[in-house]
């Protein structure tokens, strides 16, 4: 009775795992990964935080107590010649779960991702400060993100 226990969970794990590798191949799915390294600070001043990133998008998460907030990043693949990398978009009153592994799919996590120009007023764009990337939000407090 025992090995057929062990057979069904080794069986639950690969189709598990073959269910997540076709979503990832198929371009359905995609994941972040925490960096352990990356520091966040808020008008120059260090706070508790993470950062998940992947290879278009990434979510930088403030845990201050009463301020926990999370901000998805999409980079755009290039930077052109003022350092913009890409937009910040917010997350709202989702905040990312405390977690070494992201999945991200179409619609999770649910951060609006503003559309418009460079001179659109409501883009929040993301800036390359070398070996940091840095944005500004509405009430003009500066995030870095220190890799």
């Amino acid at each position: 009775m025992r090995r057929k226990w062990l057979l069904f969970v080794a069986f639950s794990i690969l189709f598990g795992a073959g269910v997540l590798e076709y979503l990832y191949l198929s371009g359905r799915t995609s994941f972040l990964v925490l960096n352990s390294r990356a520091t966040i600070g808020v008008n120059g001043a260090l706070v508790h935080g993470e950062l998940l990133e992947g290879h278009t998008v990434a979510i930088v998460t403030i845990r201050e107590a009463g301020k926990k907030h999370s901000y998805a990043l999409f980079f755009e693949g290039d930077t052109d010649f003022t350092g913009d990398m890409g937009f910040v978009a917010d997350c709202g009153q989702w905040v990312a779960p405390y977690l070494p592994l992201l999945l991200v799919t179409r619609n999770y996590p649910p951060c609006r991702r503003v559309f418009g120009g460079a001179s659109d007023p409501g883009r929040w764009p993301l800036m390359d400060k070398g070996k940091s990337m840095q944005f500004v939000l509405k009430d003009q407090s500066t995030i870095t993100i220190q890799r």
